[in-house]
Formats: C-alpha cells, sequence, structure tokens
C-alpha cells in the first residue's frame, strides 16, 4: 500500500539555458473529487481536479509531480498548451463510486 504525500502543479520553462533565472508558477486546484490519498497494491485510483482557466505560453509547459511518503518514489509528467487546448469542459461529472 503506498500512502501519496503531496502532489504539486506548476509551470515552468521548457528550456533551461545556462545562467538564466529559473521561473516557476504554481497552481492551486479549486476542487477535488475522489481525493485519492493511499493506492493499494496492483490498484487504480482516479481523482479529478478542477483548477481555475489559465493559459500556458509555448515556450513553458505544466509540470504535475507526484511525491510518494516515506518513500523514494517521485513521479512527473508535463502537459503542453496543445494539450490544454484539446480538453474538454465537463459540465456534469458522472463518475462510478468503486
Amino acid at each position: 500500500m503506498r500512502k501519496i504525500d503531496f502532489i504539486r502543479f506548476k509551470i515552468v520553462d521548457k528550456k533551461i539555458a545556462k545562467r538564466t533565472a529559473i521561473q516557476e508558477t504554481v497552481i492551486v486546484p479549486v476542487r477535488a473529487f475522489n481525493y485519492v490519498t493511499v493506492v493499494g497494491g496492483r490498484q487504480k485510483e482516479m481523482t479529478v481536479l478542477a483548477f481555475d482557466k489559465f493559459t500556458i505560453p509555448d515556450d513553458k509547459c505544466l509540470v504535475v509531480e507526484m511525491f510518494e511518503k516515506n518513500g523514494g518514489r517521485h513521479q512527473y509528467y508535463s502537459v503542453d498548451n496543445d494539450d490544454l487546448v484539446r480538453a474538454r469542459t465537463i459540465d456534469n461529472l458522472k463518475m462510478k463510486q468503486p
């Protein structure tokens, strides 16, 4: 059983040149549905997070980081602005409860 310590969302530069200041903008979710803090072995969980509307410049990307509590695993992935443009608006959220 793995416990999630925290999840961080931030907008960062895609390319970091030498001797330049790194600018990061932290994005905080405004709502969460089925926010999971523990994931059992060989199981899947789904959490839906809602954010205020934001845009990502072409030279930046949204980075999602997830840290494991008392563990060494640290996962992260990046989302480009193209991915957000293709996203659909959810008017009515219908999810099956486990």
